[in-house]
């Protein structure tokens, strides 16, 4: 079971991943972590209870300086989440320095041979406790696994205190708000309970050990605790997609831009005053991506959320925000809307008794004849042919 509870956080992972581009950059943060604590959850099982000695050997000690960054990753994804800033201050590095000391701890074992490696994962599967014994350099194995819990646990506080610090004054949330609260606090709610449960699991395997030379008592119902947990965290983003746009603070400065309404499917102030983003921010992102529509960028073949991140130097998960959030739409919708308008201000041309159906498609940034007559058809109940008829 364990194992394949870690298979579905990597999935999880992948998807990420995946749409990584398209949403924020803390998000990196996001997958690390969720790598990391599936990964620890792999090795837990790979040393605890599987036969598989050559498992065991990569398990065994290796990832120690890795997985001890687990709390940072939960901490940088918090507060970039809060600040709407993936960045890493020069400051920051402290949070690197239990990973290098753990580095240190355990850098004899990495200079062993690979047989002396299978010996000791073979001696490891026989009695378990001698995992500890691993030749450390600083601490002791019983140190080991007992500082990356409370590390873990540590920054889980921290985080919340960032949580409770952000939202304490604001009293009158809204909806992005009140999602985004809810979010951190089942993600670090769940953390404190994975994390507590492999804190007592942990104590009590390592005093058992200690005091009877072997595991007399395994506290499956802590063990049975951590799983849930990292169940639950595997698969909560399901239940908070929108989280993955984070919470924009859309500070831009703009001098002398007039209000063009250029951008289909526009919403009402009553809309955009649910958002806890105020409504002259709104105005503000609205009205830059107008005046950037009004040079028609849509209608080259290669139009992008990422050229037009790159091209407005807004950050493309502000961009994924206001489509997604504010207008209820997606990139792709709103870039075939605009460029619908397009041909269909040129079949009011002259220059449409001149240029055929494709041409006019290809002129308007469609690559696909079929995605064009879609999406006309999509855009305003007829195909290109009928609305020309009709003019």
């Amino acid at each position: 079971m364990q194992f394949f509870v870690s298979m579905l956080g990597l999935f999880v992972c992948l998807l990420l991943l995946i749409n990584t581009r398209r949403t924020n950059k803390v998000n990196i943060y996001l997958i690390l972590f969720i790598v990391l604590i599936n990964l620890f959850n792999v090795i837990q099982y790979s040393t605890m209870f599987s036969n598989n000695k050559y498992l065991a050997m990569i398990c065994l000690v290796h990832f120690q300086p890795i997985i001890v960054l687990t709390g940072p990753m939960l901490y940088f994804y918090v507060r970039g989440v809060l600040k709407d800033d993936s960045q890493l201050y020069k400051k920051d590095w402290i949070h690197f320095v239990p990973s290098i000391l753990y580095f240190i701890n355990v850098s004899k074992f990495y200079f062993y041979s690979i047989d002396k490696k299978l010996a000791f994962a073979e001696r490891v599967i026989e009695h378990r406790e001698i995992m500890l014994n691993f030749d450390p350099v600083l601490f002791s194995g019983n140190i080991a696994y007992l500082v990356r819990s409370v590390l873990v646990i540590s920054y889980t506080s921290a985080a919340a205190y960032l949580v409770f610090k952000h939202f304490k004054n604001d009293n009158a949330r809204h909806k992005q708000d009140t999602l985004m609260l809810k979010w951190l606090t089942a993600f670090l709610g769940f953390n404190y309970i994975m994390n507590f449960g492999i804190f007592y699991y942990v104590g009590q395997l390592l005093y058992n050990w200690s005091f009877n030379g072997g595991i007399t008592v395994i506290p499956w119902g802590a063990f049975l605790f951590g799983i849930i947990a990292l169940i639950v965290l595997n698969l909560l983003l399901f239940f908070f997609p929108r989280i993955l746009y984070g919470l924009p603070q859309l500070d831009y400065n703009l001098k002398n831009v007039s209000k063009v309404e250029l951008i289909p499917n526009e919403v009402s102030t009553k809309q955009e005053q649910d958002y806890g983003i105020s409504e002259e921010r709104i105005e503000l992102l609205k009205t830059k991506i107008s005046k950037y529509c009004e040079n028609h960028p849509y209608i080259n073949p290669n139009f992008s959320l990422p050229s037009m991140s790159f091209e407005t130097g807004i950050p493309v998960h502000h961009i994924s925000y206001y489509f997604n959030v504010v207008l209820n739409t997606n990139f792709s919708l709103w870039k075939n809307g605009l460029r619908i308008k397009y041909v269909m201000d040129l079949m009011k041309t002259e220059s449409a008794e001149i240029l055929t159906l494709d041409a006019i498609s290809k002129k308007a940034g469609f690559v696909s004849r079929n995605t064009f007559i879609a999406s006309f058809k999509q855009h305003t109940g007829l195909t290109p042919s009928e609305y020309l008829n009709s003019l």
